[in-house]
């Protein structure tokens, strides 16, 4: 046996579904994002792009967050 035959190919990776798959079942819920500032913010996820996630605040403003500053989000408790 040689080197090419001891190879084993791996699985490819899809990245980026599995953030769309997470972000797809928010959409419309509740959520709470922490930025990399330490900062937080709550409220409904009303919607994803590519490089944003938009979020309804409880005030009824909607803002437009960048992915590139977040630290992490999750579902949160209904206000």
């Amino acid at each position: 046996m040689n080197n090419e035959e001891k190879k084993v190919e791996k699985p490819k990776r899809n990245w980026g579904q599995s953030q769309a798959r997470y972000l797809a079942a928010l959409e419309g819920k509740q959520v709470a994002v922490v930025f990399t500032d330490g900062k937080a913010l709550k409220g409904e996820l009303t919607g994803v792009d590519t490089y944003e996630i938009f979020i309804k605040q409880a005030n009824g403003l909607e803002v437009m967050v960048s992915k590139g500053d977040i630290k992490y989000l999750h579902p949160a408790a209904a206000e």
